[in-house]
């Protein structure tokens, strides 16, 4: 197998793109998808910046000519002011105020770029109005999993019901002694207590906010 067909499959799989979403997105057939991959066909030069562009590396990284993924004309050293980023599923959706669900099927709706070195594995659509005007209906909660949850902290939580479907929220953490209580910033939510009954994951800290302009 070539080094253009492994770099490609590799990054098609981070995207969490299959060869039929690929061949979409770039005008051409999921057989010629299929054939790059296995080595047995590349594309032509117009065809291997079209996807370099599209994974945002260098035709040089495609081709294996190189290791460092990074365009020549984004490279760091060249923009001493360029903050280098990195790719983060989103998901769809934490429902800020009433039941919505997380993640959507697992399915990964978009992708965002945020800063290399600032936390967060993931994003979550946010929908409803009970974290404003802090968080807005359709805004990106980064979200980092592995961090340690503290009082005041923004929390995506999911909750199930006695049908056992899930819901997820956007919440403030609260404690209370032992009992944690989730809060909003509209003050017509009520607070949420969670007892020993609440059936509630905990999915993470929200530790950045994508809004679209």
């Amino acid at each position: 197998m070539s080094k253009f067909a492994e770099r490609l499959k590799e990054l098609r799989n981070q995207r969490g793109l299959s060869q039929y979403k690929l061949a979409d997105l770039l005008d051409v057939s999921p057989s010629t998808v299929a054939a790059w991959e296995v080595g047995r066909n590349e594309p032509n030069y117009d065809m291997l910046k079209k996807i370099a562009d599209f994974f945002e590396v260098s035709v040089d990284y495609l081709l294996g000519k190189t290791d460092d993924p990074t365009p020549s004309h984004k490279r760091i050293e060249d923009y001493p002011w360029y903050v280098e980023l990195r790719p983060i599923p989103v998901y769809n959706g934490a429902r800020a105020g009433l039941k919505g669900k997380f993640p959507d099927d697992s399915e990964i709706v978009t992708w965002i770029s945020i800063p290399k070195k600032s936390p967060g594995e993931f994003a979550v659509i946010v929908h409803g109005d009970s974290m404003e005007p802090e968080i807005s209906d359709g805004d990106m909660v980064v979200v980092d999993p592995d961090v340690e949850i503290q009082p005041n902290d923004r929390v995506v939580v999911i909750f199930e019901d006695d049908s056992g479907n899930e819901g997820a929220v956007v919440k403030i953490f609260q404690k209370q002694g032992n009992i944690v209580i989730l809060t909003s910033k509209n003050p017509k939510y009520p607070p949420i207590v969670v007892t020993r009954k609440t059936r509630v994951l905990f999915v993470g800290k929200v530790v950045g906010l994508w809004r679209a302009l």
